[in-house]
């Protein structure tokens, strides 16, 4: 007999298995470190036509990346000593979209997907404000970010998660962000490489000392409070209250 609990493991699994093929191709660019698509259809025994599926496959997962050598295309593979955190975040997207399911049943039976009930998750410590984060890049279908941020608290109190981390994964999945924030010395450093960050900036006094980020983005609103020993968060997922935080932030957006 099949249980509820038996599927709400498939998610999981689709995320995190590798077909043998895939296997085979990351195999071969962990052993030549970088290849181009004749060097690895060669050496996987992959003609070309089932290759480009394949690759376009693992570079959708974040697992390889594409690298110009000589004008050329090649690939890589995600390094070796990053491959527990890529599947920690598969983890974390499968347990979030299994709740959001449940969410959508629930919603289907009484009848008020577009009322006011919310779904709403809290977030506590510097590894739940992270996995609060997480949702902002992988539940993100718009791949829009509208942000209100104290940069200089964020900074503050998670530096290494913003530089090292949550900027390079948000460049590499595309998403866009137009941030509001209070005016600073490291907020202006920002502003110099915003282009590359893929980001709009605008500096706005009334933010000033917040200790806090808003971000909105599809149908959710995230709070972070950026507290040094204890940081926390809230996810409040509805389609009403983002489309009313979206519109005041439009209308500071254009009038400030």
């Amino acid at each position: 007999m099949t249980h509820f609990n038996d599927y709400a493991t498939i998610p999981y699994m689709n995320q995190i298995n590798l077909t043998d093929k895939e296997k085979r191709v990351l195999s071969v660019l962990y052993r030549l470190e970088e290849g181009f698509v004749s060097k690895i259809s060669k050496e996987t025994l992959i003609n070309r036509t089932s290759l480009y599926p394949i690759l376009e496959k693992l570079l959708e997962r974040g697992l390889i990346s594409k690298i110009s050598i000589e004008g050329k295309t090649a690939f890589q593979a995600l390094p070796v000593e990053e491959f527990e955190d890529w599947v920690n975040r598969q983890k974390e997207t499968a347990i979030q979209e299994s709740d959001d399911l449940l969410s959508w049943a629930k919603q289907q039976k009484t009848k008020s997907a577009n009322s006011l009930i919310s779904d709403i998750k809290f977030y506590e410590g510097f590894d739940g404000v992270q996995n609060l984060y997480s949702d902002t890049l992988h539940n993100n279908k718009g791949k829009m970010i509208y942000a209100i941020t104290d940069y200089e608290n964020a900074y503050k109190v998670m530096p290494e998660f913003f530089t090292k981390k949550y900027f390079q994964e948000r460049v590499k999945r595309g998403i866009q962000v137009k941030n509001i924030l209070p005016d600073s010395s490291i907020g202006r450093e920002d502003f110099k490489k915003a282009k590359e960050l893929l980001r709009e900036m605008k500096f706005i006094k009334l933010f000033e000392d917040l200790s806090i980020e808003i971000n909105i983005y599809d149908s959710k609103v995230a709070i972070i409070a950026f507290d040094e020993r204890n940081p926390s968060g809230v996810l409040i997922k509805n389609d009403i209250i983002a489309k009313a935080f979206k519109n005041i932030f439009g209308y500071i957006w254009e009038t400030k």
